[in-house]
């Protein structure tokens, strides 16, 4: 493609010449002529400059110094635009493939890809332009939007872990909600969500869950949400629009956290989290305030030695 095409693309403007053939996409010590180097940090700009490449994707602000380039004000959305374009043969086909198992009662949109293996329960809807990866498994009545992504290994719609003791033993509670995944979701590899009791388990709209994250029974996730890998989030936990959580952080049932809030990695949150909150540490607090306890507790040990 040419450069100022892939400049249309990613909302910059060409310094240089526009009509140069971009051929691929390469990190500035594998370029080759033809490649396009993107420039995600200024520290990285000479090496980029001094490569094979025949191009970069810089920020505005920077000079590249003869070099052809594109010009934007963040490159790393720059590349999230790019890359779909220089990529295409990647891509899943369209279509279901022959070993994909998928009953007469599902609803599925144009568009849809369902790769090997997958295998679909009764009455599961699609909606237009989802991508469903090999061996990923989706249980009855789950209900999936637009332009989701749901890669391999995914199980979505497996019975919640509910049970009630009677004399000693464990009776199991049917689970016969639905789950809800809201469009342009992306799961990861071998993410597990599990069914509502009563009610529906949601994923909000816009929402991206990391590998090996599990999602219990009706739970309900807000819209844009970034859930990082081996996250486990029990039963009935509210997390509101725009929040973020690190990996392997754990949430007790029945918690809610507002919108805007930061869960930093291996939290435990145990109560609610009010909105556009930063908070760590096992119980989960604010974070300022964990990191001056974790101070202290260093110094009584520096103090005790």
């Amino acid at each position: 493609m040419k450069l100022k095409s892939l400049a249309k693309t990613a909302g910059g403007e060409v310094s240089g010449s526009g009509s140069i053939e971009i051929k691929g996409v390469s990190f500035p010590t594998e370029a080759k002529s033809g490649d396009l180097v993107f420039v995600l940090e200024e520290k990285l700009l000479a090496e980029a400059l001094a490569s094979k490449a025949s191009a970069v994707v810089i920020n505005r602000r920077l000079n590249p110094k003869g070099k052809p380039a594109i010009l934007v004000d963040n490159p790393r959305l720059a590349m999230a635009k790019i890359l779909p374009s220089m990529v295409k043969g990647l891509l899943p086909k369209k279509g279901t493939h022959k070993t994909a198992i998928v009953p007469s009662s599902c609803k599925i949109g144009k568009e849809v890809s369902i790769g090997a293996y997958a295998v679909l329960g009764e009455k599961v809807s699609v909606g237009k332009n989802t991508v469903i990866y090999p061996h990923v498994t989706v249980y009855d009545q789950v209900q999936i939007g637009q332009r989701v992504v749901i890669h391999s290994g995914c199980r979505i719609g497996v019975d919640g872990f509910g049970y009630v003791q009677e004399n000693g033993r464990h009776l199991k509670i049917p689970q016969v909600g639905p789950v809800i995944i809201e469009d342009d979701v992306a799961l990861h590899a071998n993410v597990c969500i599990s069914r509502g009791t009563l009610g529906p388990t949601i994923i909000g709209a816009g929402t991206k869950v990391d590998s090996l994250t599990h999602i219990a029974h009706n739970c309900k996730i807000g819209r844009d949400c970034i859930i990082v890998s081996q996250v486990g989030v029990a039963g009935s936990v509210t997390l509101k629009d725009h929040v973020t959580v690190g990996g392997q952080a754990g949430f007790s049932d029945h918690v809610t956290v507002g919108e805007n809030t930061l869960i930093a990695a291996r939290a435990g949150v145990t109560k609610n989290i009010p909105a556009n909150s930063i908070v760590s540490g096992f119980p989960a607090i604010d974070h300022r305030e964990d990191l001056a306890n974790l101070a202290a507790l260093r110094r009584l040990g520096k103090k005790n030695k």
